[in-house]
């Protein structure tokens, strides 16, 4: 079931570095993600999250793809001291970043496919952002459906490229095309943060799972930075696309200022703003005697 709602809790997000895009041996594109992306786009939704999740004191909560770790630190300030979190993510530099913030939670690497942790050993699975990424989505919701208690919720938030959804992302694929037309990699990457736009989608491979009880919302938030080059500039640099890594100075600053250019109308005198949908996916795990 989906439900058009709007939300807008000073911000939303946007790219992963989740599945095919690892984010691997891209230590500066890490700590981009953790200072640029995350304040502006992850951290405002972890809350929302966590809330939707009803995640209580004592309760025991996976952050699949976690990243640097902002869901879950949220979900810490909940559950501690009496539970437990476990940050799960392929790339070893954006944990190395998470456990510098926060040593207290569980951070682990691994596979979203594979997951090495025993059955029925969570109350609660977050997954922001990540399951659009995974090279195998199926495999990655029936490994968190295992590690899931009977009766455990799970919440799984995916961009939508909804009406003008992709509004900030358009000019900077636009750009890219036109600066790199013969690097397909950076649209491709562009593509897959909206690759899990439809809800129906969603629901049939949470169905598919073995989750029940499930319900998609779609919320709307907004996206703020400083100016268009701010943004543009962030998005570039915290890209896991070895190809964009590799930009020249000058490539480089002629794609800021070509895609900031086309996002002017989104400016004002605070700076730019543009709206960014996400589904947000909340489900349980079957119960006991289902």
């Amino acid at each position: 079931m989906s439900h058009d709602a709007h939300e807008d809790p000073a911000a939303t997000n946007t790219a992963s570095r989740r599945g095919g895009h690892s984010w691997s041996g891209v230590s500066v594109a890490a700590e981009r993600y953790e200072h640029d992306l995350v304040p502006a786009l992850f951290e405002p939704w972890a809350s929302v999250l966590i809330d939707v999740a009803d995640i209580r004191p004592g309760d025991r909560v996976l952050d699949l793809a976690c990243g640097t770790g902002v869901v879950a630190r949220a979900a810490a300030r909940r559950v501690m001291p009496h539970g437990h979190v476990c940050g799960l993510d392929v790339n070893e530099n954006m944990l190395a970043i998470a456990r510098r913030a926060d040593a207290d939670i569980e951070w682990r690497q691994t596979d979203a496919s594979r997951i090495d942790l025993p059955d029925a050993s969570f109350d609660v699975a977050v997954c922001q952002q990540g399951l659009q990424f995974f090279p195998d989505r199926l495999a990655a919701l029936r490994e968190l459906h295992r590690v899931l208690a009977p009766g455990g919720r799970a919440v799984i938030a995916t961009w939508c490229a909804l009406d003008d959804g992709d509004a900030g992302y358009a000019p900077i694929a636009a750009a890219l095309q036109r600066h790199r037309p013969d690097d397909p990699a950076p649209l491709r990457f562009i593509t897959a943060i909206f690759a899990l736009s439809d809800p129906t989608e969603l629901t049939r491979l949470l169905e598919h799972a073995g989750f029940d009880d499930i319900d998609v919302e779609r919320r709307t938030g907004t996206v703020r930075f400083p100016s268009a080059e701010a943004w543009v500039e962030a998005f570039l640099a915290a890209a896991p696309v070895p190809s964009i890594a590799s930009l020249s100075p000058a490539t480089r600053a002629a794609i800021i200022a070509d895609a900031a250019s086309a996002l002017q109308s989104y400016v004002d005198s605070a700076g730019m703003a543009f709206g960014l949908h996400t589904n947000i996916a909340l489900c349980r795990a079957h119960r006991a005697g289902l």
